[in-house]
């Protein structure tokens, strides 16, 4: 039963693997903490561990072309050495390609000119780490400025284009302990609010607009026993309420008054949270997703019970934390309005359908490698402009592909032409697509196997049924129907019709005593079923009834006489 799940494990892995690749993959020398995307231009920001800040920008579209094009040339060969036979098959796994064909840069400090990616420049923004980025939210300067943080414990505001630092604030006059530290940033998407997140659970408040001055604004004091890891605006219902995770419960807070309500003990930690992409296209902020430290991702609903408990849960991979979510942010999409991305401590990127309860699709950011055998873990997500998800860890970040999965249609051709009969190979692409998930593997095999001598095993099975239709004389079988489907009817075949419906003939000539049988009495005794089984019961009813035996007459006279035949004992 162990290996037959582990099996089934293996193919729904395989199964729900996206054939959709990155467009391009930088790694860094340097840890990667925080990530970034213009919320309108192919612009993007990486945060180091070593407090440097990139600001790069990339040509979408070339990128997209130049993916598509090497990845048809490697197809055309990788298909040439299948039809010679030196490739056993063809890999239909975009993370076991032997050859990338989407761009890589081994050095994010060291960028080509010929790559259409580009660093727009780079600064040593902190001592120390950097923890966190964001762009500005606002409508009226919607990407133009950056906040930035670091364990230097100073706020930097800079701007976009250039990189300069236009007002900061130091914060560490404001912890409730000295070695308190910022975790996460957040804006207001309406209000100059800015908000941080301490490892103390507090959270504080500054006008964006105003960060010289270096006073708070606002300042929620234990929202959570332990660090903050998420914070999350909630404009449709106000400026001021937001939602914030830390250790083990979910806090809605007012930053005016502190907290409104908080979540009971989850027992696990939660991670990250998002809501989903309708929740957000639309102006809500009712329904939200939380990731979890035990693999399972939860939904969460203010208009049920004030966000006080989890509604219910998906599981994701029990082997990992799932540490970031987002929204796909696409709505132009009937599936993708209702899916979420989550990335896990395995390198893997999941696609949520909340609404299906299940996860529906797989890419693997990072597979087991390096010097000890550890995935990259991803920690951070992103949509970029154009809706690409961006997924990083500490060691890589890749930008995705935001086009249609093309790679198994290309598969399916090089079967298709590897395979002598066109039918046959468009009849197994078609069987190999119906598997369940929820099928074993040894179900799947035999599958496999009949799919590939489809038609083959259908005209035995036909020849087989000629054969037995001709040798029995005696049985009576629906072998007329099957000899409709067939181009050309035997001769066998046409004297056992005429030998079985010329009885009455063959009757007459003989006169040997045999019992006949009359087949208009069974035709007319099938079709009439019913009055022959009425017919039947009367006979039945009248025996039922049967007549009273007669007495003898010394029963009758011991009848009469009250006695029992005995009269020896009669003074007793």
């Amino acid at each position: 039963m162990a290996k037959k799940k582990k099996s089934n494990a293996t193919n729904a892995a395989r199964l729900l693997e996206s054939s959709v690749s990155p467009i391009v993959e930088l790694k860094y020398p340097e840890p990667l903490f925080t990530v970034a995307a213009h919320p309108t231009k192919p612009i993007l920001l990486s945060g180091l561990a070593t407090g440097h800040i990139y600001c790069s920008s990339y040509d979408a579209d070339k990128l997209e072309e130049d993916q598509s094009t090497r990845r048809e040339k490697l197809s055309l060969l990788e298909k040439e050495a299948f039809k010679t036979g030196k490739i056993a098959n063809i890999n239909k796994s975009v993370s076991q390609l032997k050859q990338k064909w989407w761009t890589v840069i081994e050095d994010n400090t060291e960028i080509p000119d010929c790559l259409n990616i580009v660093n727009n420049w780079k600064t040593k923004r902190h001592k120390g780490s950097c923890r966190s980025a964001i762009f500005d939210p606002l409508e009226n300067s919607l990407g133009e400025n950056i906040y930035s943080v670091g364990t230097d414990h100073i706020i930097k505001k800079a701007n976009t284009e250039t990189g300069k630092v236009v007002t900061k604030a130091t914060i560490s006059d404001h912890y409730s302990e000295k070695k308190d530290a910022i975790t996460k940033l957040a804006h207001s998407t309406s209000h100059p609010f800015l908000l941080s997140g301490t490892e103390n659970g507090d959270v504080l408040v500054y006008d964006s607009n105003n960060m010289a001055s270096n006073q708070l604004k606002f300042n929620v004091s234990k929202a959570h026993d332990d660090s903050i890891n998420h914070i999350l605006p909630m404009p449709s219902v106000s400026a001021y309420h937001y939602l914030t995770l830390g250790s083990t419960t979910l806090s809605h807070i007012d930053i005016r008054k502190g907290i409104i309500t908080q979540s009971d003990d989850q027992e696990d930690e939660l991670l990250s949270m998002c809501f989903a992409s309708d929740h957000v296209n639309d102006n809500k902020n009712d329904t939200v997703l939380v990731s979890h430290g035990e693999g399972i991702v939860t939904i969460w609903k203010n208009s049920k019970n004030r966000l006080m408990d989890q509604l219910s849960r998906i599981k994701v991979n029990k082997d990992a934390s799932i540490d970031a979510i987002i929204p796909t942010m696409n709505c132009d999409d009937g599936e993708m309005v209702d899916s979420v991305w989550c990335g896990d401590s395995e390198g893997l990127l999941h696609r949520i359908n909340y609404k299906k309860g299940k996860v529906v699709e797989t890419r693997v950011h990072s597979s087991a490698g390096g010097k000890y055998g550890a995935a990259d873990e991803v920690g951070i997500l992103d949509i970029d402009y154009d809706y690409r998800l961006i997924s990083a860890g500490m060691d890589s970040l890749k930008i995705w592909s935001n086009q249609e999965e093309v790679l198994n249609s290309d598969i399916d051709d090089s079967d298709s032409d590897s395979d002598i009969d066109s039918d046959d190979s468009d009849s197994d692409a078609n069987d190999h697509d119906d598997i369940p998930l929820n099928e074993d593997s040894e179900d799947d095999a035999s599958d496999d196997s009949d799919g590939d001598n489809g038609n083959d095993s259908l005209e035995e099975i036909l020849q087989d049924v000629a054969l037995s239709d001709s040798n029995d004389d005696n049985i009576e079988t629906d072998s007329d129907v099957e000899q409709v489907d067939k181009e050309e009817p035997t001769k066998p075949l046409q004297i056992v019709r005429k030998k079985r419906f010329n009885v009455p003939e063959i009757s007459n000539k003989t006169n040997i005593n045999k019992k006949v049988i009359d087949i208009n009495k069974l035709t007319k005794e099938q079709s009439t079923k019913e009055d022959y089984d009425e017919d039947t019961e009367e006979p039945n009813k009248k025996k039922q009834k049967l007549k009273p035996k007669q007495m003898s007459t010394k029963q009758i006279r011991n009848m009469q006489k009250h006695e029992h035949g005995i009269r020896r004992f009669d003074d007793l």
